[in-house]
């Protein structure tokens, strides 16, 4: 497996809202790509690498990234913790014209609950 690394932004007047997801612990994540130049262990992927979503949202294509490594057991899936990514490179622009929002906040369906009351 091949990947390339993205650098993270975010609005440092607020800072990091990923309820400690990757882009918390990381300046840059790892985007699989078949064309990547950095060669990961799939038996031992890092941490931070991510793969890319796509889905419709109101009736168009939304692009996210989402860690490689599945939700915790009793979180409810990845959800936008206010973190992009992206890359000067040109593979990277292949892909996407701007920046992708990376969801990597996970919360417990109780923790979800309450925040959205």
């Amino acid at each position: 497996m091949r990947a390339l690394p993205l650098s993270i932004f975010e609005d440092k007047r607020i800072g990091n809202c990923s309820n400690n997801g990757i882009s918390s612990r990381y300046n840059q994540v790892l985007l699989i790509h078949e064309e990547g130049h950095v060669v990961i262990d799939e038996e031992n992927p890092p941490e931070n690498l991510v793969r890319l979503v796509k889905c419709k949202m109101f009736g168009k294509e939304y692009m996210h990234l989402e860690p490689y490594k599945p939700v915790q057991s009793g979180c409810v899936g990845y959800m936008m913790g206010g973190t992009y990514a992206s890359s000067c490179d040109s593979r990277f622009w292949r892909i996407s014209n701007y920046p992708l929002p990376i969801h990597d906040r996970q919360e417990t369906q109780e923790m979800y609950n309450k925040m959205s009351n």
